[in-house]
Formats: structure tokens, sequence, C-alpha cells
């Protein structure tokens, strides 16, 4: 069950380190670097620009509907590019002591970033509104609605922020075991994804939950040894699941509530791969690794 490279940008744009996320906003491709800088591609992986945002490595970045691009850094800051199409203005939101590894963008345009120390922060308009100490780093982070998914090494924890509380309160509502990433996939009803993937402790496999507090958030099932070395990306969508890692393979999975099933795979032979996106259909992801060189996976 093969998949395609369909492209690979040019060596000679590629990030000086590793790619570590990649966005998609306005018809364009963001891709951000251990180098410390964003990369904007057109969606045939024609380099635009290059903008240098962080003066150490990059961890995460997030888009909004605006196109409003956000990074957070190893320099211990969070960065905004109010307008990296026709800018390259960089914005500094926050400079702290702590590392701050995941960014997330939720449908109101708010900004969420996580950190090292387990500290959980919301932005409404580039001003903090509240903080959530979930206790444990984190390093990957999703939300949907009033529901924070936030992962690290261990468990996936479920925290409900409680509706219509002024100071930030909230409810741990779960604890998975697993470890980082997470990602929602699957249909949504009213507004919410049915279901939730991780991956395994060891890193290897991939476990995917209902997405229900009335069902207790339930494991429906486990895929173990869906890569054969520790996987870094999940991506999910309303068919399907992709996953991605250190073994330079990138699968493509059934999103079903049902027994998982391998649709395709491509062997990138890229080193680790860091960065999925999804690209302009359900069948094609753009992909990022350690060779910094973004490339274009086109499934059947």
């Amino acid at each position: 069950m093969p998949g395609m490279l369909e492209k690979s940008a040019s060596d000679a744009d590629k990030h000086l380190s590793d790619i570590t996320a990649i966005v998609c906003s306005q018809d364009h491709v963001f891709t951000s670097g251990g180098d410390g800088n964003v990369k904007v591609w057109s969606k045939d992986l024609t380099l635009t620009k290059e903008i240098a945002v962080h003066e150490g490595w990059i961890y995460a970045m997030a888009v909004d509907s605006r196109g409003r691009i956000y990074t957070s850094s190893s320099d211990g800051t969070i960065r905004c590019l109010p307008k990296p199409l026709q800018s390259d203005e960089v914005k500094e939101l926050l400079k702290c002591g702590d590392d701050i590894e995941s960014l997330f963008v939720d449908s109101k345009d708010n900004l969420y970033s996580g950190d090292d120390k387990g500290i959980v922060t919301m932005w409404v308009d580039h001003r903090m509104k509240f903080k959530f100490n979930l206790v444990e780093e984190v390093r990957s982070l999703v939300i949907q609605n009033n529901i924070i998914y936030s992962i690290r090494e261990n468990d996936l924890t479920v925290t409900e922020v409680l509706e219509g509380s002024a100071n930030g309160r909230y409810m741990t509502k779960a604890s998975i075991p697993g470890r980082c990433p997470v990602t929602l996939c699957g249909s949504c009803t009213n507004g919410v994804s049915n279901n939730v993937a991780i991956v395994t402790r060891d890193g290897l496999g991939i476990v995917f939950i209902r997405n229900s507090a009335k069902e207790q958030f339930r494991m429906l099932w486990t895929k173990e040894k869906a890569h054969d070395m520790i996987i870094n990306c999940l991506l999910g969508t309303d068919e399907y699941l992709y996953s991605a890692g250190y073994d330079g393979f990138v699968k493509k999975w059934s999103s079903s509530d049902k027994d998982p099933q391998l649709l395709a795979e491509v062997n990138l032979a890229a080193g680790c791969l860091n960065a999925l996106q999804i690209g302009a259909d359900n069948n094609s992801v753009y992909v990022g690794g350690s060779d910094g060189i973004l490339k274009l996976v086109k499934f059947s």
C-alpha cells in the first residue's frame, strides 16, 4: 500500500536545521525550524520568503483565521508575525525563563501556550487571560470548545475549563496512559470531534479514544507497533489519521471506531520526521524533518 513523494523543495532553500512545525494559511505553507526562522512557501513548494524570528530553536507554531503566525522558542519567547505575507514584522508577546513547547489557536482565535512547568496560558487579543497549572510538562496541546487536551511522555490529561468562571477555574475529566503528540480526529458532532488519538507509552503505537465525557473518554483501540521507531507526529482529519516519526515513514490510517486499518505508507528515507500538515485534500500531506527539506506526499 504505497504512497508517493510528489515533490520536495529545493535543497538550496531548506532550513539549516530540523523543520519543527508546519501550518497552512492563505494559500501558503509556513515552516519553522531549529534555525529560528520561518519560511513561507507556495503550495507547490516554491520558497516565497524567509523571516528571522527567534535566536533559538522554534518549538511550536500556530496560525489564526486572520493569518497571524505565532511561534515559541528555546529563547523563552512567544512571538507573532502579524502579516507574514506582506511584512517581516515580528512582535513579542512574552519573554520568560521557561521552555514554551506547544501552541494552539482555537476556533475563536484564542491562543494557548503550554510550557515545561505544566502551565497552560490562554491569550485573548494578545493579552494573558487565564493560567492553568496542569502540573506536568505540556509537550503537545489541542483545545476544542472548553476542553484542553494536554500530554507529555506519560498521560493524556483532559481538562474542562468551567464555563462562566471569571478566574479560570477548571476540572480534570480524564487521565489516559500514553505520550505525545495528541490530535483530534474523526467527524464532528455539534462542533466536537468524535475521537482523540495519542501515542502509546513506548512511542511505537497509536491509541484511539472516544472524545466523550459521557463515555468517560474510553479507549476504542490500540495499535501496537504502528511504527518501528518512535512516532513524533499525528495528524487527524475527518476520515483519516496520519502518523510519522524516527523511522522516516509517513502512514495513512482509517479513522474508524473499530480495528485500525493501514491504508497506505511511504518511506521518505529522510531521517527523523517531526511535522505533518494536511495538503489541499485529505490525501496529501506536507512533511518536514531532520533534513530541513519540506516535502509533499500524495496518497491514492
